[in-house]
């Protein structure tokens, strides 16, 4: 039996964990509005987080796959009402001025992406191959931005400031839809994945050269995802 023959149970798992992951963005916002404003949290991962999902639904629906297409339609939802809270509770001018321009940078280039695909009259391997690169690009800049902190890993020898359920999620997530890519033989869906894997690896590979020194409730628990 070859990978092909587990196709169905590979794409609920990755399914399921996916979504799992899209939910970690509650507890942000819960915090946000127990707070009553976003404070240092950046607005950047759900603006990321809309233009990923967006982009992944688009090919997916290019592809006629629906495990792909109903785990970024939910995480497309999630995104948004995320975004959309993270925006009611915006108070200050300088963070709200920033994720203004981020979202309407957003929108401008998911409507040319639809654009694009829906109305260009482009040849469709050429769309697909097209929009895919739109992805790959997207899944490596999320699964590398933790990678952001590693000055301050090395500085403090401590992961403190890398979120581990995040990098943990995504790490199984990648793995998991690395395999689903290689099952559908679809290399933009295999090789970023296969990318995100290894780098959320060498992350997590990190909490045990630098284990956290944090005393109340374990890495990341107070950071954006």
């Amino acid at each position: 039996m070859g990978l092909e023959d587990y196709k169905d149970l590979i794409s609920t798992v990755g399914t399921i964990v996916t979504i799992i992951q899209f939910l970690s963005g509650i507890d942000i916002c819960r915090r946000i509005v127990r707070q009553g404003s976003t404070g240092d949290i950046s607005g950047f991962p759900f603006v990321g987080g809309v233009f990923s999902t967006s982009t992944w639904l688009t090919y997916s629906l290019l592809l006629w796959d629906s495990a792909m297409s109903v785990t970024n339609a939910v995480g497309l939802s999630l995104q948004v009402i995320y975004l959309c809270t993270y925006v009611r509770y915006c108070t200050s001018a300088g963070p709200w001025l920033t994720v203004r321009r981020q979202i309407a940078v957003t929108m401008m280039v998911v409507a040319l992406i639809q654009y694009y695909v829906f109305l260009s009259g482009d040849d469709s391997e050429n769309v697909k191959t097209r929009v895919g690169l739109m992805c790959c690009l997207a899944s490596i800049v999320f699964c590398a931005s933790p990678l952001i902190s590693l000055t301050e890993v090395f500085r403090t020898q401590s992961c403190d400031v890398l979120p581990f359920p995040l990098i943990f999620t995504t790490f199984l997530v990648t793995g998991l839809w690395w395999l689903y890519g290689i099952v559908i033989q679809n290399n933009f869906v295999k090789y970023p994945n296969l990318i995100g894997c290894a780098i959320s690896g060498f992350q997590l590979l990190l909490f045990i050269v630098y284990p956290s020194k944090r005393k109340d409730g374990g890495p990341g628990d107070s950071r954006a995802v």
